[in-house]
C-alpha cells in the first residue's frame, strides 16, 4: 500500500512529461527547429550591440533593428513576435528551444576561442 502513491506519482508525471511536445503548432507559427536558429542569431545581434560591434557596416539600420536576422531567416518581426508568443504559452517546447540555442551558443563560443588561440 505504502508504494501505490509514489507508482501513481510517477505515472502522472510521466504522462505529463511525455504529452509537453505533442503541441499542434499553428501553420502561421515557426517551427521549433527554425526557432532555434532566429532565437540563436537574435541573441547573437543582443550581445554584438552590447558590445559595440556592427555585423554589416554598410547597413547600421539593420543592425538597431534586427532587420538582418528577419532577413537571414526570411521572415519578419511580427512573425518572430507571434511565433515567441506562442511559445512563451508552451514553456515545456520553450525550455526545449532554449537547451539547443544554448547549445548553438555554447559551440559557437567554442569555435570563436579555438580561433582566438590560434592567432
Amino acid at each position: 500500500m505504502k508504494l501505490m502513491l509514489p507508482i501513481f506519482l510517477l505515472c502522472l508525471c510521466s504522462a505529463s512529461c511525455a504529452h509537453k511536445n505533442n503541441i499542434k503548432i499553428p501553420k502561421e507559427i515557426l517551427s521549433q527547429d527554425s526557432m532555434v536558429e532566429v532565437i540563436t542569431d537574435v541573441h547573437l545581434v543582443q550581445a554584438s550591440q552590447r558590445m559595440g560591434m556592427v555585423i554589416d557596416t554598410a547597413d547600421t539600420a539593420a543592425f538597431t533593428s534586427f532587420n538582418y536576422v528577419w532577413k537571414k531567416h526570411r521572415i519578419t518581426e511580427n512573425d518572430y513576435k507571434k511565433s515567441l508568443d506562442f511559445y512563451t504559452h508552451n514553456p515545456s517546447v520553450l525550455d526545449s528551444i532554449y537547451e539547443k540555442v544554448l547549445n548553438n551558443l555554447s559551440r559557437q563560443k567554442a569555435l570563436l576561442m579555438g580561433k582566438k588561440h590560434i592567432k
